[in-house]
């Protein structure tokens, strides 16, 4: 069974980022997360829609 909540180093894994990067998205509210007793747990449900609403959609450039 796969893990739903991740820890902050998990989630640093997870999508690349150092963990202090992770720590500064919770304090700012850039990222989703829930807080679980005391402590910061990120479903990782949630982590991809976010993620898939991050996506940039690159236009086609015109080099003429």
């Amino acid at each position: 069974m796969e893990k739903r909540f991740l820890n902050v180093p998990e989630v640093a894994t997870y999508l690349g980022f150092s963990i202090s990067a992770i720590r500064k998205w919770v304090r700012r509210g850039t990222i989703p997360f829930n807080k679980v007793n005391g402590g910061v747990r990120f479903d990782i449900q949630r982590l991809d829609l976010w993620l898939e609403k991050k996506v940039v959609k690159a236009e086609p450039q015109n080099y003429n």
